[in-house]
C-alpha cells in the first residue's frame, strides 16, 4: 500500500499560516499534480510528505501508516528537487549510487547490487552512455534525468517531484512530459508532482488538485477540472488557455435578465434564468472560453467594442487579449491577421457556452 493521505493538516511558519486543516488523498499508483500559483502551499505539502517539514496539527499517512514522527530516511520516499541538487564532484554514476551508499543504509547494499541498480535505472532513463561523465558537463535535460534516476534508485513506493521540468526549454518540457507519463505507466509509483504550469498538469496527471492561498479549490481528473470548474479561480487558472472570468452587472430588463458587458446590455440566456427564481444578484462572474469569442463587423447588431490589450502567436493560432469595459477576454483563431496594441475591434460573445459563478464567493452556479 502506498496511498498518501493528509488528514486535517495545519502548517504554520511563525505567525503565518500556510494552510489550515487541509485534507487530501493521492490513491495508490495514481499521479497527482498539485497545481497552483507561487505561495499557495503546494511545495510545503510535498515537503511534509518527505519529512522535510513537520505539521503543526493533523496526520500524514503513507500506506495507511502515520509518518508524522518518522525521519525522512525511513519513509522510503523518493524526491526530485526543482534545482536538481546533484553533487558536482561526482559523476552521473556516483550521483545515482549515492542514495544506496548513504550512511543510513550502510551495508544494506553490496557493490554488485549498487552497480546493477545503477545500470538498470540508467537504461530506464536512457542515460547509460553518460554514466562516467561529470554532472557539470550535462545539459539541463540530462541533469533532470539524473535527478529523477537518483529519486528512483531505491524503488520507492512514493515519488515526489518538485517543479521537475520548470528549468527546461519549451521543446524539452514537451518531451519530458511524455517521458514522465510513460515512466509512471511502467513503474506505477504513487506520484505527487508540484507545478504551476497548467499545461504540464493537464498532460501528465491522473488527478489534479488546484490550490489557492492554502486551500484546495478542486480535485479531480484533468478533463473534469478543465470542463467543470467548481470555482472562478479554477476556471481562470486551469487550462491552456484558461477561461476569461469577467465580473458583469446583472439587472432585470424588459425582456428578462440582462448583463452589462462593456456598456452593452446582453440578454442572459434563458437556460440560466431558472438559477435565479427570486431576486437576482447585482452581479455575476462570467467564465468565457476563447472559442466563445468571435470578431464581427463593427456595424453588426451583436457587436461589442473592445480594445486589443495584447497579442501573440500560440502555436499556429493568433491569440488576442481584449479589454471590454473593466474586464479582459481571450480570442483565438487560426486565421492570422495583423493587430497592434490599442486597436479597436468588434467582437461577439456566445453566452450560451458561458459558465456562471457567484460574484461574492466565486463558487460555481452553473457550468
Amino acid at each position: 500500500m502506498s496511498e498518501v493521505q493528509f488528514r486535517e493538516v495545519t502548517k504554520r511558519f511563525g505567525g503565518t499560516s500556510v494552510f489550515e486543516r487541509i485534507s487530501l488523498e493521492c490513491p495508490e499508483h495514481r499521479y497527482l499534480c498539485l497545481l497552483g500559483p507561487s505561495g499557495c502551499g503546494k511545495t510545503t505539502l510535498m515537503r511534509l510528505v518527505a519529512g522535510l517539514e513537520q505539521p503543526d496539527e493533523g496526520d500524514i499517512l503513507i500506506g495507511g501508516q502515520r509518518v508524522n514522527d518518522l525521519p525522512p530516511s525511513t519513509r522510503n520516499v523518493g524526491m526530485a528537487f526543482q534545482n536538481y541538487a546533484l553533487y558536482p564532484m561526482l559523476s552521473v554514476r556516483g550521483n545515482l549510487a549515492f542514495p544506496l551508499r548513504a550512511p543510513v543504509r550502510k551495508r544494506s547494499y553490496s557493490e554488485a547490487d549498487i552497480d546493477s541498480r545503477v545500470e538498470e535505472i540508467a537504461h530506464l532513463l536512457r542515460i547509460g552512455w553518460l554514466l562516467d561523465r561529470p554532472v557539470t558537463t550535462l545539459s539541463g535535460g540530462q541533469q533532470q534525468r539524473v535527478a529523477l534516476g537518483r529519486a528512483l534508485i531505491r524503488n520507492p513506493p512514493v515519488l515526489l517531484l518538485d517543479e521537475p521540468i520548470t528549468h527546461l526549454d519549451a521543446r524539452l518540457r514537451y518531451e519530458m512530459r511524455a517521458e514522465l507519463k510513460t515512466l509512471h505507466a511502467n513503474l506505477q509509483t504513487t506520484t505527487i508532482h508540484v507545478t504551476h504550469d497548467q499545461q504540464e498538469a493537464l498532460a501528465v496527471a491522473d488527478l489534479i488538485a488546484v490550490m489557492n492561498a492554502g486551500r484546495i479549490e478542486q480535485i479531480g481528473p484533468p478533463v473534469e477540472v478543465y470542463r467543470y470548474p467548481k470555482t472562478a479561480f479554477v476556471a481562470g487558472f486551469a487550462g491552456d488557455p484558461p477561461m476569461s472570468v469577467v465580473r458583469m452587472p446583472l439587472r432585470v430588463g424588459d425582456s428578462g435578465l440582462q448583463i452589462d458587458f462593456g456598456g452593452r446590455a446582453l440578454p442572459l440566456p434563458e437556460k440560466f434564468a431558472r438559477y435565479f427564481p427570486g431576486e437576482p444578484p447585482s452581479a455575476l462572474l462570467i467564465g468565457i472560453r476563447p472559442s466563445s469569442v468571435s470578431l464581427v463587423d463593427a456595424q453588426a447588431s451583436n457587436a461589442i467594442s473592445a480594445k486589443v490589450y495584447a497579442h501573440e502567436m500560440v502555436g499556429r493560432e493568433l491569440q488576442l487579449m481584449l479589454s471590454v469595459g473593466d474586464g479582459r477576454i481571450r480570442y483565438r483563431s487560426p486565421e492570422i491577421r495583423r493587430f497592434a496594441v490599442g486597436d479597436i475591434v468588434a467582437c461577439d460573445v456566445n453566452l450560451e457556452q458561458a459558465h456562471l459563478f457567484d460574484a461574492e464567493t466565486g463558487a460555481v452556479i452553473v457550468n
